[in-house]
């Protein structure tokens, strides 16, 4: 199946002779036989022991040289089987696979899935990755009941997670699209959620599925949809996330393109949608709201306080194309700082990334070496939240992150000005 076709005969023989159903997984399998048989096991069974009564199919995503390929009990189909203990469950799991001849984006592993669930009029459906080595049955059930049982249309995942673990969320994306979007939706940027038929529909007939934003990271960009329209959203707990180990861990500029990138790029394609939100609402939560673990961090402070000054004194010129004179300066005077005098204060830095959406959104230089210029400086944030909380608690960072929040929000004016000014940019 080619990159840009969905609707394969294949795939289309596949899904009739499904016909409808009440519920849809999607996965997206990169040739791990053993990851993707245990994703299949603990789909199946979350199916069995939760949904027994219900119609149900697994669709997966997979392409290139597929070792883990399953139509029609070929390849992994008979591997998966075996594993499924006998149960009592009244309907048969289906199983559609979509082959494509190249690893597909994941911008078309997940239209791929909508479109099975469009045309199939599943109720509740969900996405989960391979990759998560504690995929269980209760864990693709918190995905799917919120949707199939409470009636919502979106199901954000919330995890455990050690203290100084996803420091970007918590220090960038969380509080900015808090600010934003006015909902409380902690986790924008994940492998795994749920959604409804009715918000697949929504999505799948929207007109940006070659936009690379959406091929690279569409997640954020399906939660932001149904934050932003007639839809309802919550979160539901899954627990800790462990994944399996694949080499060295993610480069940071690309992480940076991929999730603080994307965020800006969705707030310049829907302005309209948060331009005019005053203040944020809580969503509904299935479960506790977040886990904290206090165990102490092995990320090299040093190392990141002598990036951010490297990065700052190297990227004078671009930053002062970026910020406000007034930020600029500031940040130029804390560079001068010792370590153990340095403090990145949260209003400097809600100000600093206001300025950045605001160039992005008025392109002042390439918006790749934008983003891209924003590393240091978050650095820089980096390095100051582990001085500041190296022996807090676990509620203490949680009070920090919830100000963090409120200064958002505080200054979205600020940033509401720079998104509209007039800008004469430079060639």
């Amino acid at each position: 199946m080619a990159e840009d076709t969905i609707l394969a005969d294949d795939l289309i023989r596949q899904l009739i002779s499904v016909g409808e159903v009440d519920l849809i997984v999607g996965i997206s399998s990169h040739n791990n036989a053993t990851a993707t048989s245990h994703a299949y096991h603990a789909i199946e069974q979350g199916f069995q022991q939760h949904f027994s009564r219900q119609r149900a199919v697994i669709v997966n995503v997979c392409g290139g040289n597929n070792g883990d390929r399953d139509a029609s009990g070929s390849g992994l189909g008979d591997l998966a089987e075996k594993n499924v203990p006998s149960v009592n469950s009244l309907r048969t799991v289906h199983r559609v696979t979509a082959d494509f001849s190249v690893p597909p984006s994941p911008g078309l592993a997940l239209r791929t899935v909508l479109t099975a669930a469009d045309l199939l009029r599943a109720r509740a459906c969900a996405i989960v990755s391979p990759g998560t080595t504690n995929l269980t049955p209760d864990r693709i059930a918190n995905l799917l009941m919120p949707v199939f049982r409470e009636k919502f249309d979106f199901v954000a995942p919330l995890y455990t997670r050690q203290k100084f673990q996803g420091l970007l969320t918590r220090n960038l994306l969380y509080p900015m699209s808090r600010a934003l979007l006015c909902s409380g939706i902690r986790e924008l940027y994940s492998d795994e959620w749920g959604f409804s038929g009715r918000l697949a529909t929504a999505c799948l007939n929207q007109d940006v599925w070659h936009e690379e934003p959406i091929r690279t990271r569409p997640e954020a960009w399906m939660a932001i949809s149904a934050i932003s329209s007639d839809f309802r959203c919550c979160q539901s707990f899954l627990g800790q996330k462990l994944q399996s180990a694949t080499g060295p861990g993610p480069d940071i500029v690309e992480v940076f393109r991929q999730t603080v990138g994307n965020l800006f790029w969705c707030m310049d394609s829907r302005q309209s949608t948060w331009l005019d939100c005053k203040r944020s609402e809580p969503v509904q939560t299935f479960g506790p709201g977040q886990e904290l673990t206090s165990v102490q961090t092995d990320l090299d402070a040093g190392r990141i306080f002598e990036m951010f000054r490297n990065g700052v004194a190297e990227l004078g010129p671009i930053l002062g194309s970026i910020l406000d004179p007034e930020t600029h300066a500031e940040i130029n005077s804390i560079v001068a700082c010792e370590e153990n005098t340095f403090r990145f204060r949260s209003d400097l830095w809600v100000r600093t990334v206001y300025d950045f959406a605001a160039s992005y959104h008025h392109a002042v230089i390439n918006r790749d070496h934008l983003v891209q210029a924003l590393i240091p400086l978050y650095r820089g944030m980096i390095f100051s939240f582990l001085m500041e909380h190296s022996h807090s608690s676990a509620a203490e960072i949680e009070s920090a992150n919830e100000k963090l929040c409120v200064e958002f929000e505080r200054q979205k004016p600020y940033l509401t000005e720079k998104w509209q000014a007039k800008i004469e940019v430079k060639s």
